[in-house]
């Protein structure tokens, strides 16, 4: 007989296949469990909750990981001809390289982002007595307020 969904060895199992995958409805799948339950968990259980966040770091560092790889030694692609696998003299198939220039620039924005950060420049013309606006407002506030003492003691 199996375990209950919501015993600890479930959310235990839940959290080891929620770390391999980064995916929530595929650990809830692999473990057999409703993924609301997991939610459930995480709102009453602030352990349950403390280690699927520092997971949720785990698996981030790992998709980036992955990015960095794939960035440096880009991804093989299979190439067809009229539908049909490209193959060599020998019979190996034929494969290229390609790199994603994207991602590329993505991860150079977040490993060296004063070089490669958009960076806005925002000019004002004009000019804003602020001084000026503040004492006119707090002489606003000034006259209303007398206008409410007038108003209660007549």
């Amino acid at each position: 007989m199996p375990a209950k969904a919501s015993t600890p060895s479930r959310k235990a199992q839940f959290l080891e296949a929620y770390a391999g995958s980064g995916n929530v409805t595929a650990a809830a799948a692999t473990v057999g469990i409703d993924p609301k339950l997991h939610y459930r968990a995480l709102k009453s259980d602030p352990e349950y909750r403390a280690t699927f966040e520092a997971l949720g770091d785990r698996v981030g560092q790992d998709l980036e990981d992955l990015a960095v790889d794939r960035v440096r030694y880009g991804f093989k692609r299979q190439l067809f001809h009229k539908g049909k696998p490209i193959k060599t003299k020998n019979g190996h198939l034929v494969y290229e390289t390609q790199y994603d220039t994207q991602l590329h620039i993505t991860m150079l924005k977040r490993f060296r982002p004063k070089l490669y950060r958009e960076h806005i420049v925002q000019e004002h013309t004009g000019s804003i007595n602020l001084v000026e606006r503040l004492e006119a407002a707090r002489a606003r506030l000034i006259a209303i307020k007398r206008e409410e003492d007038d108003k209660k003691t007549s």
